[in-house]
């Protein structure tokens, strides 16, 4: 892949679906695995989606009726010339059967996607020295940004759990569905970060990178993660078709992988020079405010901005970590 692409991660996704549909070794072995699993699958759903229609339409009519984004007539309205209670109902339908589905497959599809990303590197024909250590690519990195990201990456991936996930596409996202579309952009919008950087798991392991370092390297491509993480669970959200799709966001990770590895050497062997400085917002809002000559007490009081970001914790022992110095901000005098 030409290292052009860096610049347009999602761009990696396409590629990968596009090698798996024409690379005989890859979609063979998956196919011959699934085969006699996936026509069972489908077999048992299919009287479980015609069961599920009534049941999920009457769902639909409840939640679309009473929402507030909904077109008061339900039952006429046509947003983009698809009618929203019927597009919900079917899009619903649809993804119990993908769900059933991918639960009978969960066994072949994790080999599958392990398969093919190793198989993917294995094809560029790169011995294991090729993955080196870490290497800064920033010349000031955002090391405080990327301390915050950490603390909040637990809660990040409790919220792309599966059942969460469920939970916010088939109950909390209902009334978006006015709009076709709308709420997979949103589910996948919440997802995007969480699922890039797992898709890039194993080639966190292969340069061996301490959970800090991989904290770092997402923090300072940020948006490219999530560009190619919207753009892969877009694809994954599609019914049934987007099995497939996780099979094959795999091999577009791996060849993403392969380009960033390319730009690290670029980077250990100073053929290119760190000149990325990182500057924090929050600090150049507060540096415009004493420009300024606002008062020291309006800019850490309430309603100022802080001059220093991060969450306050509350240790075992009772003692406050990430308060700012000087203590909290005073309130404001009573009138």
């Amino acid at each position: 892949m030409p290292v052009e692409l860096l610049v347009f991660p999602p761009a990696y996704c396409v590629v990968g679906a596009y090698r798996l549909l024409t690379d005989s070794s890859l979609y063979t072995p998956i196919w011959r695995r699934s085969r006699k699993t996936l026509q069972r699958a489908l077999l048992i759903s299919l009287p479980l989606a015609v069961a599920s229609l009534p049941l999920t339409r009457l769902y639909v009519h409840f939640v679309l009726s009473r929402s507030p984004f909904s077109p008061s007539d339900i039952h006429s309205a046509n947003v983009l010339g698809v009618s929203p209670v019927q597009y919900t109902t079917w899009m619903l339908v649809l993804g119990q059967v993908s769900f059933f589905v991918e639960w009978m497959l969960k066994r072949e599809l994790r080999k599958s996607r392990d398969e093919v990303y190793e198989a993917t590197v294995r094809s560029r024909g790169k011995a294991a020295d090729f993955w080196q250590p870490y290497t800064e690519e920033w010349r000031v990195p955002p090391i405080d940004r990327a301390k915050r990201a950490g603390e909040k990456q637990a809660w990040y991936s409790q919220l792309s759990s599966p059942l969460v996930r469920m939970v916010l596409l088939k109950v909390l996202l209902t009334p978006l569905s006015f709009v076709p579309g709308l709420s997979l952009c949103v589910l996948s919008a919440i997802r995007s970060l969480t699922l890039g950087r797992s898709l890039h798991r194993s080639y966190f392991a292969a340069k061996k990178m301490t959970p800090f370092q991989v904290e770092l390297f997402v923090t300072e491509r940020e948006i490219g993660y999530r560009m190619f993480g919207f753009v892969a669970s877009l694809m994954e959200r599609i019914p049934l078709v987007g099995l497939v799709f996780s099979i094959s966001n795999r091999i577009g990770a791996a060849m993403w992988a392969h380009d960033l590895e390319k730009r690290q050497h670029a980077f250990s062997s100073g053929s290119l020079k760190p000149t990325k400085v990182y500057a924090s917002k929050t600090a150049a809002l507060a540096e415009r405010q004493r420009a300024a000559d606002i008062p020291e007490e309006v800019v850490r009081g309430p309603g100022g901005f802080p001059l220093e970001k991060g969450p306050v914790r509350i240790e075992k022992d009772g003692e406050e970590v990430g308060v700012p110095a000087g203590g909290p901000p005073a309130l404001p005098p009573k009138k």
